[in-house]
């Protein structure tokens, strides 16, 4: 704690002496350290500019995280600096694959290692324009919406790093919630802005994620040993983390969001060779999921929900076969215990993820051996999935920080549910 406390009384002061001095931004090698005379032929005094982070392209670009590519982010705030980045990673099949995802951070080299957070997004569609990335492209970029309730952890000198996942803005289509894929793209964009010593991504990692990105963050409490385990996870919270599949795939058959199951064949097709849409779509719409990749999660919606399911395939259910059965609930998220302190949070209007799903999902993961700290908190009041994650944000960042700095668990909230009034 005290390494933290020091690190972040330095950012500060560095902060300040750069604001004196006028800097804040790089300056190119015949800039700094140039000196230049007045028309009475005296010198000025040289001052060399503050140079900020930078992140190169890695020389190994077969190593997990390597800089494939990096684009430098227009901030209108001097104060950070990030990146849209394109990074090594591998595929479920253990193929090496190009993934986009963006880095950000303080704008002053770190002197001490900084504390990372690593984001996984929510449900954003499977085609390559729905990339969160895309978001930080143009000039004088601010930070809005969700993002936005990152800017306090930027200011206490955190990095904020955040995937795209396998097949948004890289090759190949999204395999949406398959969990070893959000996983390693989630570690991997660590690494990725690990290879960057002015950074300081060195620090303890925190990862947090709502929807389909809470799927993502218990795959990553789940699977650190077996992906990351030299990355210094210290705790995991996902809000709304989709579970229960063979109840939800139910539950959203002939409603709103029946096109998201469509997203999950279709990924699943992607990520395993033994199973086949032609085996499950009927003929008719095998060119509709073409549609897939040609507009976001509410483009995907309006094309399939209006179709009755029992039409849209030629199967009475397509995850009563087998095969697709088993990648199903291979993906699910109460198989494997924790191997960090997790933290469920949802809020109890959730009209995409049944607030039930995550108590089920709590007792399921507190019946398996040797799991971590785990527990759950309930939003009571106005929490829809899409609003939840603004009105259980401070409590979360409590929990962070309390994770960053190593402080215990709460013994006497392990495996239970802590309902939040309104």
């Amino acid at each position: 704690m005290k390494k933290f406390a020091i690190s972040i009384l330095s950012i500060v002061l560095i902060m300040s002496f750069t604001v004196a001095c006028g800097g804040g931004g790089s300056s190119s090698s015949d800039e700094s350290g140039s000196s230049s005379s007045d028309e009475s032929g005296s010198s000025s005094s040289t001052t060399a500019e503050a140079v900020g982070p930078n992140i190169q392209i890695s020389s190994d670009q077969d190593a997990l995280g390597a800089i494939l590519a990096v684009e430098e982010i227009d901030f209108f705030d001097p104060m950070i600096v990030g990146w849209i980045v394109t990074y090594r990673s591998v595929s479920v099949a253990g193929n090496p694959i190009e993934v986009t995802g963006t880095i950000v951070a303080p704008n002053f080299v770190a002197t001490e290692p900084r504390p990372v957070l690593s984001i996984g997004h929510s449900t954003l569609g499977m085609a390559d324009m729905c990339a969160p990335s895309l978001d930080y492209t143009g000039d004088d970029v601010v930070l809005t919406g969700r993002a936005a309730l990152t800017q306090p952890l930027l200011d206490d000198g955190w990095i904020v790093v955040t995937s795209d996942f396998e097949g948004l803005g890289g090759p190949g289509l999204h395999p949406y919630i398959v969990g070893a894929s959000e996983a390693q793209g989630i570690f991997d964009i660590v690494r990725a802005a690990q290879t960057a010593p002015t950074l300081g991504a060195d620090g303890p990692l925190f990862v947090w994620g709502h929807s389909q990105g809470g799927h993502a963050a218990m795959h990553v409490s789940q699977l650190w040993q077996t992906i990351a385990p030299e990355l210094d996870l210290v705790g995991v919270a996902a809000s709304a983390p989709p579970s229960q599949f063979p109840l939800l795939a139910d539950y959203l058959k002939g409603g709103e969001y029946q096109g998201y199951l469509v997203m999950v064949m279709a990924a699943l097709a992607e990520a395993y060779d033994e199973l086949s849409l032609e085996t499950v779509i009927a003929p008719e719409y095998m060119p509709l999921l073409d549609e897939l990749e040609l507009g976001c999660s509410g483009h995907v919606r309006e094309t399939f929900n209006a179709i009755p399911f029992e039409d849209l395939t030629s199967v009475d259910d397509v995850f009563d076969d087998p095969d697709w059965y088993a990648r199903l609930l291979e993906n699910d998220v109460n198989l494997l215990p924790n191997q960090t302190p997790v933290l469920i949070l949802h809020g109890i209007q959730d009209e995409q993820i049944p607030v039930v799903s995550t108590s089920l999902l709590l007792d399921q993961i507190c019946s398996i051996e040797g799991h971590e700290h785990i527990e759950r908190r309930v939003y009571e009041g106005a929490t829809t999935h899409r609003g939840a994650p603004d009105v259980h944000w401070p409590d979360l960042m409590e929990w962070m920080h309390d994770r960053i700095y190593d402080f215990p668990v709460d013994e006497e909230n392990e495996c239970l549910t802590t309902t939040i009034a309104e």
